[in-house]
């Protein structure tokens, strides 16, 4: 299927000129071949590259692409960290890549040309939370109080971070780090009290014996 599908190609990359037909087909197959849809641009030669485009991703893997949910707009780059070596075109970009690009800069989602409507929910599940100390100081204060970790869900499910309500996902993990901070912390009992508390024996014994002497004594 890929011999005649690279033939193909090779008979439209021969062509002088492309009827609205043979441009149909382009772009229909570069849909499947590449997973995503064709963008139409000024350049005459966009439909060559294209062909050219689909013929060498063929030719390098031997297959099609696999289906991508996600499709950088025409000569955009991603680069996941400032400083990165690396970047992402269309060619080397997977759902994953995406997906964890939008985790971390959610308002760029406007440099892609495709992207399926529940990519915020996705991303979601990506993104790890933030560590709010002032909640973390709050569900420790609850602990100390007897306050169990169920209750503890029930009493900050509605506690809202920067004017949003906290995610289950996030509260999960602020109840986690809460718990082992409390766990860490052990009640200290004052020196004096323990002192108060604790029995001297050799005192009473001495207290029993001079208490015995005094009975001798009075028997003689």
């Amino acid at each position: 299927m890929m011999d005649e599908l690279l033939n193909r190609l090779n008979e439209l990359g021969g062509l002088t000129s492309l009827s609205s037909s043979d441009k149909q087909e382009i772009e229909s197959l570069y849909c499947k071949v590449l997973g995503r849809t064709f963008q139409r641009t000024s350049c005459h030669d966009c439909y060559r590259d294209a062909i050219i485009e689909m013929y060498t991703y063929i030719k390098k893997h031997g297959k099609m692409r696999d289906k991508m949910d996600y499709g950088l707009k025409n000569g955009v780059l991603l680069q996941m960290n400032f400083g990165d070596t690396t970047f992402y075109n269309n060619e080397t970009l997977t759902n994953e890549i995406a997906e964890k690009y939008l985790a971390k800069y959610p308002n760029n989602i406007n440099m892609f040309s495709k992207y399926p409507e529940d990519w915020e929910d996705r991303i979601a599940k990506k993104s790890v939370p933030k560590i709010n100390e002032e909640l973390i100081n709050l569900m420790i204060e609850a602990l100390s109080d007897g306050v169990s970790d169920d209750s503890l869900k029930e009493e900050f499910t509605s506690y809202k971070i920067s004017g949003r309500q906290i995610s289950k996902k996030a509260l999960d993990l602020h109840i986690k780090v809460a718990m082992e901070r409390f766990a860490l912390i052990e009640p200290t009992i004052p020196d004096d009290v323990k002192g108060n508390d604790e029995e001297k024996p050799e005192e009473a014994f001495g207290d029993e014996q001079n208490s015995e002497d005094l009975h001798d004594d009075n028997v003689e």
